[in-house]
């Protein structure tokens, strides 16, 4: 608690308009360093008090509110992570379906030249018992000739 001097004033000055304005009976103090006070010292001492408080109030809601533009921040920065890793999956999921349709286009095609191939095999062993069933044909008669010629 400050240490303050009081004095008692009666302002008698009815036409000084700062006179008008002021109580009839104004205190007016002096603190421990000789300063005039008009206020009481204890509303004083509670007035510096408030203002301390008040003063440390708003240092902690300034806390408050950098902790969170700082959450936010961080928030934003993770939002914006996972956004890539989004579209980093989605380019990914992208790419494994057309290389599956593709996978799926080259089997359906292998498959094509196996049944063309197979077509072609059956063709080519029709082909060879023809020729085999003449090159018999042919050795039979070479046989039958070469038997009136002796």
């Amino acid at each position: 608690a400050r240490a303050h001097r009081t004095l008692s004033v009666c302002w008698g000055f009815e036409t000084n308009e700062a006179a008008k304005m002021m109580p009839s009976n104004a205190l007016i103090s002096f603190d421990e360093t000789y300063r005039v006070r008009v206020l009481d010292p204890d509303v004083y001492d509670d007035t510096v008090r408030l203002k301390e408080e008040s003063s440390t109030y708003c240092e902690r809601v300034s806390q408050i509110i950098g902790a969170g533009n700082e959450a936010v921040s961080k928030i934003e920065h993770q939002a914006k992570n996972i956004e890539a890793i989004k579209l980093a999956a989605i380019g990914q999921r992208n790419k494994l379906s057309a290389t599956k349709e593709s996978q799926a286009k080259e089997e359906r095609d292998l498959k094509q030249k196996v049944l063309e191939k197979q077509e072609e095999l059956e063709r080519l062993k029709a082909e060879y018992d023809s020729l085999f069933k003449v090159k018999t044909e042919q050795e039979s008669i070479i046989e039958r000739l070469a038997e009136h010629a002796m």
